[in-house]
Formats: structure tokens, C-alpha cells, sequence
């Protein structure tokens, strides 16, 4: 009879490994950009990462207010890559959370008592935020439209 070998499966776990730039409150506090992001986050009480996309473009496009974001167009998609990189930091900083449900950002109770920390009087940023008043109802419409596709996908899934 041939004399049987066992052959040992190695089981290996991969390791990923990725770099993050930790940020403290006081450098948030000095980037305008990200201060920006937070009051936007924090006037429309919950929005997806894709309305903020579009809000970004509407305001570059439409009302030529530029917030230091490069944007990208792939046919109808608009990527913002700044801006994904912002929000890690925001939410890594515990300033902002997402909706493990819908998706959406909305801004945390520390995020709250940082802001009335702040209280940045800003002419360009009470411009900004009546400008986001009138383009909150367009980025309404896109995110109860991720907010269908995603209560549809996970109706599929059940």
C-alpha cells in the first residue's frame, strides 16, 4: 500500500495596511474647507455624500462660489474625491456620523458643541447658507432617490 502524505493547507490572513492623516479639533477648526462642510452637514440636517457632490457642483457651476473642491464628470456622475477624503476626517474626528440605515451624514453632538465653540460670524458663510436654502429641495430629490434604490436593493435581498 502507498504510503499516504498529508499535505498541510497554510491558512494566512492578509494584512491590509493604510495610511490616515490623523487630524486634531484645532486643525479642523483652521481649514475653512472642512468648517465649510460642517455647516452645510449641520443646515441640511442629514444628506447623502452624493448631495453634497451635487450641492458642490450646483454652487461652482451655477453660482460660481468656488469651495476648494476639484470636480470630476463622468457622464452624469460627479466625483468629488476631497471631498470623501473631508468627511473621513469629519467623521474619524467624531464632528460628523452616517446613518448606518440611510447613509447619510448628519453631525454629532460633539460635532454641535465644536460648532457653537466656534461661532465663526462669516458674511460669505450666511451667503453660502441662503445659497444651500434654495438647492435644498434638489438635494432632497437625490437622496430619497439613493433612498429608494436602497430600500429596493435590500427588498431584493430578503
Amino acid at each position: 500500500m502507498p504510503e499516504r502524505t498529508s499535505v498541510q493547507q497554510q491558512k494566512t490572513k492578509e494584512l491590509k495596511i493604510f495610511s490616515v492623516q490623523v487630524v486634531t479639533l484645532d486643525q479642523i477648526r483652521n481649514d475653512k474647507r472642512k468648517l465649510t462642510l460642517i455647516y452645510i452637514i449641520k443646515s441640511l440636517k442629514e444628506v447623502s455624500e452624493k448631495g453634497l457632490s451635487y450641492l458642490i457642483n450646483y454652487l461652482k457651476e451655477e453660482k460660481k462660489k468656488d469651495l476648494g473642491y476639484n470636480i470630476t464628470k463622468i457622464g452624469n456622475k460627479i466625483i468629488v474625491k476631497e471631498l470623501n477624503e473631508d468627511i473621513k476626517l469629519l467623521l474619524y474626528a467624531g464632528i460628523i456620523e452616517m446613518d448606518p440605515k440611510t447613509k447619510k451624514l448628519r453631525l454629532t453632538s460633539n460635532g454641535q458643541e465644536f460648532l457653537e465653540s466656534i461661532k465663526v460670524v462669516d458674511k460669505d458663510l450666511e451667503q453660502l447658507l441662503q445659497l444651500i436654502e434654495e438647492y435644498r429641495n434638489k438635494i432632497i430629490a437625490i437622496d430619497e432617490e439613493i433612498s429608494l434604490m436602497t430600500v429596493s436593493i435590500s427588498g431584493k435581498k430578503t
